[in-house]
């Protein structure tokens, strides 16, 4: 079914799991990623970037075909438009039917940071949109920014943004970093300011982004430390990438190079979903309501009332 984000990381924080945020590209991915959450029953949020869909992943082609593949199934599916950087581009996701956003405003200082994130959350709110906004500054894994101590989240800062902007989770920097790191680096989590910021922040959901990579004891620990969402990209370009390799390798003609990509990405989230402590969760998540219900109850109105 496809819900909105909140009640699905609201779950989460409360019983102290992740929620993975798996990135599409096209529908063997989206439909690698959703049948990973039926098979294990896990809830699941569905990102996809601003700059994927000016290159390859449009709006109004993705976001039906996510709908529907979603209502084929009883776990929670939501889909989050990632690392929206303005008014603009949230406006194009709202347009077409994302649930909900990230608003990403880290590449401006605190004050802009705040504003910007709390127009969002104001315009998207009374419509049920779940919002989540970022403090702190995840880079690039390429660059080891992860190592910068520097952009990490302050504490204090998070709960003075959380307050301020009335976000539904709050993306941090701890640590890891977008895309591939260098062969052979496993990035170190800070986990004792993760549970610094949990705390500073009531408890709120809190988004791990650049978790490709990062290795399994590290998200466990990092889960068990307070994350409720997981957003997991790179390892899963990754994992179509190889199957669809191999595939190909041994001859496989384009359909069968295709499902080979599509098994490879589902059987990838369904392990990162055992290390989430997500599988099973779905019958358990409150929705309050579906979100093609927000459309109105014509059919019980006249025209006169």
């Amino acid at each position: 079914m496809y819900v909105t984000m909140k009640p699905l990381l609201d779950h989460a924080a409360t019983n102290h799991y992740a929620v993975m945020a798996a990135n599409v590209l096209n529908m063997e991915m989206a439909r690698a990623v959703i049948s990973a959450a039926d098979e294990k029953q896990a809830p699941l949020i569905i990102i996809i970037g601003s700059m994927a869909m000016a290159k390859h992943s449009a709006a109004e082609l993705m976001a039906p075909l996510i709908r529907r593949l979603a209502a084929q199934t009883t776990a929670p599916i939501a889909l989050c438009l990632d690392h929206g950087k303005d008014i603009h581009k949230v406006a194009y996701a709202l347009h077409n039917g994302f649930n909900s956003i990230m608003l990403d405003g880290s590449q401006y200082e605190m004050g802009e940071n705040m504003e910007k994130t709390r127009q969002i959350v104001e315009l998207c709110h009374p419509l049920h949109i779940s919002v989540e906004g970022e403090i702190g500054h995840v880079g690039q894994a390429a660059s080891l920014d992860g190592r910068d101590a520097s952009l990490y989240t302050k504490p204090e800062d998070a709960a003075y943004f959380a307050k301020a902007t009335g976000v539904d989770c709050l993306a941090v920097a701890i640590g890891t970093a977008h895309g591939k790191y260098p062969e052979g680096f496993v990035p170190h989590i800070n986990l004792e300011l993760l549970r610094e910021i949990k705390e500073a922040t009531n408890q709120m959901p809190i988004a791990l982004h650049g978790g490709s990579g990062s290795g399994d004891e590290n998200i466990i620990a990092a889960v068990e430390a307070g994350i409720n969402k997981i957003n997991l990209a790179t390892d899963l370009q990754e994992a179509a990438k190889k199957g669809a390799g191999e595939a190909f390798q041994k001859g496989a003609d384009y359909i069968k190079t295709l499902q080979e990509a599509e098994l490879a990405c589902k059987n990838l989230l369904m392990h990162w979903m055992e290390l989430s402590g997500s599988c099973n969760r779905a019958k358990d998540i409150p929705v309050p309501w579906r979100f093609s219900d927000l459309q109105g109850d014509y059919k019980n109105h006249s025209i006169e009332e």
